[in-house]
């Protein structure tokens, strides 16, 4: 399983509730669809940070996407799908970061365990 991290920083002038509605509300139903996903999560940093409350973030989220093989995760971004969610993050995001990783769950968190 390959799973992609991407670091995304909202464009300047628009606010952090501004960013979450528009990936939260309307991205995601575009990039969701993307060929050979299998699993799609998106985090979104909140006012409370390490250094204080207000404090900027370094980046205003993260997204978590998954493929069953890097292959397939490749294929996926040339699709057509693909290109037009990828148009339209840099409609709202300044940054967009991609790591390309390997998972090792340490503590399954509240959504990797199983349910009976």
């Amino acid at each position: 399983m390959i799973k992609l991290i991407a670091l995304l920083k909202r464009k300047p002038g628009m606010t952090r509730e501004e960013f979450k509605d528009r990936w939260v509300n309307d991205h995601v139903n575009m990039s969701a669809k993307m060929p050979g996903l299998k699993g799609y999560k998106v985090n979104v940093a909140i006012d409370h940070q390490p250094d204080g409350d207000g404090v900027e973030p370094l980046y205003d989220g993260t997204a978590e996407l998954w493929w069953d093989t890097l292959e397939e995760m490749e294929a996926c971004f040339e699709s057509d799908v693909a290109k037009i969610a990828g148009d339209d993050a840099d409609d709202f995001c300044e940054l967009r970061i991609h790591i390309y990783t390997e998972e090792f769950i340490v503590v399954p968190g509240p959504h990797d365990a199983k349910q009976d």
